[in-house]
């Protein structure tokens, strides 16, 4: 009995890492942005400007690494273009291409995953659109109100202008290709 649950703990463990590294590999570069852009402004670009500059007012710190980190979303989008994605996720890469041309997959497997793909993404790039965007409006308060600073607050404008784009194009693209899929058939209504 020990056997079986130790053995089903550990296919557990593998598919939750497996689903996690998918995750992220699928992600694109404005998810990876919105969940990379808050924790790395505060564990790495906020010491490190503490460590140059201690006389730094903190508010003026924050907006300093955050803007620092803003740079996550397109160094990511661009590593991704340049490495190439088939090498990174082999199984998603006719998935994302499919998004990216706006076709629908000749093979079937593929197709049939492409529903479920398409909602996940639609669902994440959401999340990500809102998560940068209330970072952003947040960024952009503590700006005018606690620095006193206008260029961070345009500058935090313009990232949550290009981001909007950025999720306004991507979710186009989903409901093209989602609007390409055949529907399921339909039950003939009985009229009475």
């Amino acid at each position: 009995m020990d056997v079986d649950n130790e053995e089903r703990r550990a296919t557990t463990a593998a598919g939750r890492r497996g689903r996690g590294r998918r995750l992220f590999a699928r992600a694109t570069g404005l998810q990876l942005m919105a969940v990379y852009w808050v924790p790395m402004t505060v564990l790495i670009g906020l010491p490190m400007r503490w460590l140059f500059d201690r006389q730094e007012a903190l508010d003026e710190a924050v907006l300093g690494a955050a803007l620092n980190a803003v740079w996550i979303g397109p160094s990511i989008y661009l590593a991704q273009r340049v490495v190439g994605e088939a090498r990174q996720d082999p199984e998603g890469y006719p998935l994302r291409q499919a998004v990216r041309t706006g076709t629908v997959p000749e093979d079937d497997a593929v197709r049939a995953d492409l529903p479920g793909y398409l909602a996940g993404q639609r669902r994440a790039t959401w999340a990500a659109l809102l998560s940068v965007l209330v970072t952003a409006l947040g960024l952009i308060l503590l700006a005018l109100l606690a620095a006193d600073n206008e260029g961070f607050a345009v500058i935090f404008g313009v990232v949550a202008a290009v981001s909007a784009a950025v999720a306004a194009f991507t979710l186009t693209r989903i409901r093209r290709l989602a609007s390409l899929l055949p529907g399921p058939p339909e039950t003939p209504r009985s009229q009475g």
